[in-house]
C-alpha cells in the first residue's frame, strides 16, 4: 500500500476493493449496521420513479424536474464522475448549478422531467484550449469548456447568473472526513503560510457549500432528483414553475426516515480504496517531492478522527479548507465574466482506484484528463506550488506524477 508496516498500523480508512461494484465499509461493523450499509448501497444504486409508477416499490417520488434518477448515475458506487462518452458531450454525472441573482430556475438546471412536465433547458459546451511549455521546453495543452444554456423553458437568465459546472466527486471515506474535528482543521489553517492560508467552509461540495454529509445528501436529493426529506422538505421548484409547484404540493417528505438513514449509513461507512503498491524507497522519494513542491500545504497527508478508545489517523490528502485557485478555474457568469471562486481542497485518496477504472475527469468540472493537467490548472494561492512543479526536470515531474497516481 506504499506505507511501511508501522505507518500502515496507524492509518485507517482504506480497504482493498476486491469488487468495485461492492465497495466495503472502512471498518468491521455490527450486523445491524451492516444491514443498513447494504440497504443504503442498494438504494444508492436504485433508479427512482415518479409517484404513482407501477411496480416501483419504495423508490418513488422522482421529480417533477431532475438531473438523474439515481445517486449511482453521478457517483458510480461512490466513485467520481467519468468523462463524457462522446466527444463534445457531457458526462452523465454533470450538473450545472446556478449562482448569483435568484431566477426562475432555482439552484440547478434540471435537464430532465417526468411525464407531463418539461425540462428547464439544455446545456451546450464549447471547447477552448490553453497551451504553454515548461522551462525545459516540453509543451503542454490544457482543455477547458465554456458553457451556455439553451431552450430555456422559463425565459432568459439574468446576465449576472453564475454558471457552476460540476461533476460528481468521489464519496470514498466521506464519513471519516465528516468526523475530522474542526479544531484539527483550524490548526492546519493557522500553520499554512499566509499566501496559501485556507478559508473555513463546509466539509462537502466543491466549494464547501454543505456543512455535513447529511446536509450534502439532502441537498443533492432535493435539487438534483426532486426527492424531499425532513432536512430538505422542498425540491427546486420556483414560483415561476406553476406546474412543478402544483405537482410537488404540500406533502410529507418523499424520502422516509429509514431510507434517508440507510443512504447516509452507506456513505458514512464507505471506505477509501487502498493505495497502489509501491516500494518504500520510491514512496519516500515521491512524498518528499510532493512536500517540496508545496502540494502538501493544502493536500495535507494525514488528519485525525476521534474514535471510542482513542483517535485514529486517516490519509485523505486534504485540509478541508477553501482556496482561491485563480481565474482559470473560476466560475463564470452567463456573460462570460470570471467570478472570484473558492474551492475546497479535493481529497486525493482513491486516485489510484479511479485511474485503474479507466479515463478520468478531474477537477470540479472534469476538465483535466490526467493529474498533470489538474496541477497545471492550479494558480492563485497555488501559484507557487505550480511554478515549483514546472521547474522540476522531466524525470522529477514524472516521478511526482507517478507517485500521486498511487494515492
Amino acid at each position: 500500500m506504499g506505507l511501511c508496516q508501522e505507518e500502515a498500523i496507524l492509518l485507517a480508512g482504506r480497504v482493498v476493493f476486491a469488487d468495485s461494484r461492492s465497495p466495503p465499509p472502512w471498518t468491521e461493523i455490527h450486523p445491524a449496521a451492516r444491514r443498513d450499509f447494504d440497504l443504503g448501497h442498494a438504494l444508492f444504486n436504485a433508479e427512482w420513479k415518479p409517484a404513482g409508477s407501477a411496480q416501483a416499490g419504495a423508490n418513488v417520488g422522482l421529480g417533477p424536474l431532475f438531473v438523474e434518477a439515481s445517486c449511482d448515475a453521478c457517483h458510480d458506487d461512490g466513485a467520481r464522475g467519468r468523462p463524457p462518452a462522446t466527444r463534445g458531450g457531457l458526462s452523465n454525472s454533470f450538473v450545472m448549478q446556478l449562482g448569483g441573482p435568484s431566477s426562475a430556475y432555482g439552484h440547478v438546471i434540471n435537464t430532465r422531467a417526468i411525464e407531463g412536465h418539461v425540462p428547464e433547458g439544455r446545456i451546450v459546451s464549447t471547447p477552448h484550449a490553453r497551451r504553454g511549455r515548461y522551462p525545459d521546453g516540453q509543451r503542454w495543452t490544457l482543455a477547458e469548456r465554456r458553457y451556455s444554456l439553451v431552450d430555456l423553458a422559463y425565459g432568459p437568465l439574468p446576465g449576472a447568473t453564475v454558471l457552476k459546472p460540476r461533476i460528481g466527486p468521489a464519496l470514498f471515506g466521506a464519513g471519516l472526513l465528516d468526523a475530522v474535528p474542526q479544531t484539527a482543521v483550524d490548526e492546519i489553517r493557522l500553520s499554512q503560510p499566509q499566501r496559501m492560508r485556507g478559508t473555513p467552509g463546509g466539509r462537502f461540495g466543491w466549494q464547501g457549500s454543505a456543512i455535513s454529509l447529511v446536509d450534502q445528501t439532502a441537498i443533492a436529493f432535493s435539487r438534483e432528483m426532486g426527492l424531499t426529506s425532513e432536512f430538505q422538505p422542498r425540491d427546486d421548484c420556483t414560483p415561476a414553475q406553476a406546474a412543478c409547484l402544483e405537482d410537488s404540493g404540500d406533502k410529507a417528505p418523499e424520502l422516509s426516515e429509514r431510507v434517508f438513514h440507510a443512504v447516509n449509513s452507506f456513505q458514512f461507512l464507505l471506505a477509501a480504496p487502498a493505495r497502489a503498491k509501491l516500494d518504500a524507497a520510491t514512496d519516500t522519494a515521491g512524498a518528499a517531492l510532493f512536500k517540496d513542491v508545496g502540494c502538501a500545504v493544502c493536500h495535507v497527508p494525514e488528519l485525525p478522527v476521534p474514535r471510542e478508545g482513542g483517535s485514529i489517523r486517516i490519509d485523505p490528502y486534504t485540509d478541508l479548507l477553501l482556496h482561491d485557485l485563480g481565474e482559470g478555474l473560476a466560475d463564470r457568469t452567463i456573460d462570460g465574466e470570471a467570478v472570484a471562486s473558492l474551492w475546497r481542497t479535493a481529497p486525493l485518496w482513491g486516485l489510484a482506484h479511479a485511474l485503474q477504472a479507466g479515463p478520468v475527469a478531474l477537477l470540479h468540472d472534469g476538465r483535466a484528463a490526467n493529474i498533470e493537467e489538474a496541477i497545471l490548472w492550479h494558480e492563485g494561492q497555488a501559484s507557487q506550488a505550480r511554478r515549483r512543479f514546472m521547474a522540476l526536470d522531466a524525470d522529477s515531474r514524472r516521478q511526482l506524477l507517478e507517485w500521486v497516481a498511487t494515492l
